[in-house]
């Protein structure tokens, strides 16, 4: 009797594992399907969204072809905007400012005779740039003539009847120690008034003929008012002596 109770005890307890295997195996069935299809599940395409997700596609495309144009066409502008500055840059580099033209500029002019002043200023520059090459005129262009100067001031100046140290001119107007007069011979006489222009040394004076004398026969041409002969850079009529000049009526 013993033995037949252990055997049912035994064939129950044999019974109950089977139970619990086959539940745990069921259960494991259950959880792997349900994982299956969660994962079949997130792989399936809605089919709500193919377009919009061709359409992003599409979109996307354009949106970087555009954007490739952009940076295209901003990349020409720059490109064109730099070459019109280095143009323009390259343009400012080229441009040269040219030496000022040489100029012949008087060291005196007779500025009390507005005649003087006008014939000055169409022979000469009387207000050239500071950096302009001062020149002395071509006094070789056939318009020019070469003489004898002498120097003269009031203390030589005679008034025809063999009084010195006078003021007076042929022409009536004083003779102060800074005229820029000249005396020419008496036979000469018609050129009271007219302008000359004397070249000495590179030097140029504009003075006004306003006396006549007696040197013809010593061969000279002119006579020089203290205003031309320390111009020409002389202090005196001894100091000047004679020299040769180049002069032309204006």
């Amino acid at each position: 009797m013993a033995s037949a109770k252990t055997h049912k005890r035994a064939h129950r307890s044999s019974a109950k594992i089977f139970v619990f295997v086959a539940m745990v195996l069921a259960m494991c069935a259950c959880l792997l399907v349900f994982t299956v299809g969660q994962a079949q599940g997130s792989g399936e395409v809605d089919s709500s969204t193919i377009g919009v997700g061709q359409n992003q596609s599409s979109q996307s495309s354009m949106d970087s072809a555009t954007r490739i144009a952009s940076v295209s066409d901003s990349k020409t502008s720059e490109q064109a905007i730099s070459e019109a500055v280095d143009a323009t840059e390259s343009a400012k580099r080229s441009i040269t400012v040219n030496d000022p033209d040489p100029v012949v500029v008087p060291v005196a002019i007779d500025s009390s005779n507005p005649t003087a002043i006008e014939k000055a200023a169409q022979v000469c520059t009387l207000d050239p740039l500071p950096t302009a090459p001062r020149v002395a005129p071509d006094v070789n262009d056939g318009t020019w003539s070469s003489g004898s100067a002498s120097a003269y001031n009031i203390t030589t100046n005679d008034d025809g009847a063999g009084n010195f140290g006078v003021d007076v001119t042929a022409s009536g107007i004083a003779l102060t120690s800074s005229s820029v007069t000249v005396a020419v011979p008496a036979s000469q006489s018609y050129l009271l008034g007219s302008i000359v222009e004397i070249c000495y040394d590179g030097k140029v004076v504009i003075a006004t003929v306003t006396d006549t004398g007696g040197f013809a026969g010593y061969g000279r041409s002119l006579d020089l008012a203290p205003g031309v002969y320390k111009a020409f850079g002389a202090s005196t009529p001894d100091e000047w002596g004679v020299r040769t000049v180049s002069y032309r009526f204006l």
